[in-house]
């Protein structure tokens, strides 16, 4: 899983309001292979939806972004940030995890210093876990907290109205069992639309090389290979 493409069908399979923001498909690297999921919280001033967002994006002066897969806003909708790497985790680990490409990443709005979590964020913050677990085919136990990763550096997500890290774990298990996880011709239906999607941009990337006025060997070398991916991926979506 090199990139999870999923994301935006999954989200919305469980019932979340998504938006997906300009280029995150190619977003983060390609080393993405997660098996559980980080929970962090932003650290944002209060007062608005998503200011952090920018930030995930583009990333602080101490450290690039992408710097979450998904973000959470304050009004509960879900913002696609990256399919790729993300760098969010970071030094630590959980359950036999380690590094930002073993686990996919939640930026949460939130202060961090004492601002109430709403229920419907944390509502949204479960069903976010849980759908992630289902797209990427992972348990409940390979979710926690960032201050579970990281017990010696990180606090968050903090502030009223956050659980245990059991307790949370609780909640994203018993938001698997409810009704909204996929089936398996839904995960057949998302894995050929990631498939699709990823034609589109390889093809755009060969249109866009092919362009270029002056195309050394290894460009069109670059160029064949391209293609004969595409039509690996076509042939894989029949």
């Amino acid at each position: 899983m090199p990139r999870a493409l999923w994301l935006p069908d999954t989200l919305r399979a469980h019932g979340l309001t998504v938006h997906e923001t300009p280029g995150w498909q190619n977003r983060g690297s390609s080393t993405l292979n997660p098996s559980g999921v980080v929970c962090h919280h932003t650290a944002s001033a209060a007062g608005s939806d998503h200011p952090a967002l920018g930030t995930v994006i583009n990333g602080r002066p101490d450290l690039n972004g992408p710097l979450c897969n998904v973000l959470l806003a304050r009004n509960g909708d879900c913002y696609i940030i990256a399919a790729g790497t993300a760098n969010h985790a970071g030094t630590g680990g959980w359950r036999g995890l380690s590094g930002n490409s073993s686990v996919l990443g939640i930026e949460a709005e939130n202060n961090g210093v004492g601002e109430p979590w709403p229920a419907h964020q944390i509502d949204a913050y479960v069903r976010l876990c849980a759908a992630m677990c289902d797209g990427g085919g992972f348990t409940p136990d390979t979710v926690c907290y960032h201050r579970e990763w990281a017990p010696t550096r990180k606090p968050d997500p903090a502030g009223p109205g956050i659980p245990s890290g059991d307790e949370w774990r609780r909640r994203v298990a018993e938001a698997l069992t409810q009704g909204d996880a996929m089936t398996a011709d839904d995960r057949a239906y998302v894995d050929a639309h990631d498939l699709k999607i990823l034609i589109e941009l390889k093809k755009t990337e060969v249109r866009l090389t092919e362009r270029m006025k002056f195309k050394s060997r290894k460009t069109r070398a670059e160029i064949a290979a391209l293609k004969a991916d595409i039509s690996a991926l076509e042939a894989k979506v029949g």
